[in-house]
């Protein structure tokens, strides 16, 4: 495993971003059909979003909204580190970047969620050290169970 500087991720690295972000899908317990299709969506059309890439260690995704207005927003879903090479600064790198690139395109509104499962870890913690602060919302999501 390499661990590099971050950077965006071109579509060139369509196959590592979906290798590792079904590395963090499978930790999580999920499967994401046609994973390989949306990365390669995105990639293509960097309005969408982009991705943070380290190498084979690490990636973060991240997604561009745009609203009816004309703005732009961003949400950073994922940030994902190898187990294999936490420890050493790189989800902050990470998350760093992809700050620096919204930024870049003129973004202001940068977001996050945090799950009851992040707060058990004391990922909070960890985004509180980045500059993201609590604004108190709870995000309720459609579930046709």
């Amino acid at each position: 495993m390499t661990t590099a500087t971050p950077r965006i991720a071109t579509p060139d690295d369509a196959a590592v971003v979906t290798w590792l972000l079904k590395a963090f899908f499978s930790h999580e317990g999920r499967v994401v059909n046609h994973l390989r299709q949306n990365v390669e969506a995105i990639l293509y059309d960097p309005g969408r979003g982009f991705f943070t890439l380290a190498g084979d260690a690490a990636v973060a995704t991240t997604t561009i909204r745009i609203s009816a207005k004309g703005g732009a927003s961003a949400e950073i879903e994922e940030i994902w580190v190898q187990p294999s090479a936490r420890g050493r600064g790189l989800g902050a790198s990470m998350l760093r970047n992809a700050i620096d690139e919204c930024r870049r395109r003129g973004i202001e509104s940068i977001e996050l969620r945090v799950t009851p499962d992040d707060r058990e870890l004391g990922i909070p913690d960890f985004y509180t050290k980045q500059g993201f602060r609590h604004r108190g919302l709870q995000i309720m999501e459609f579930c046709d169970d």
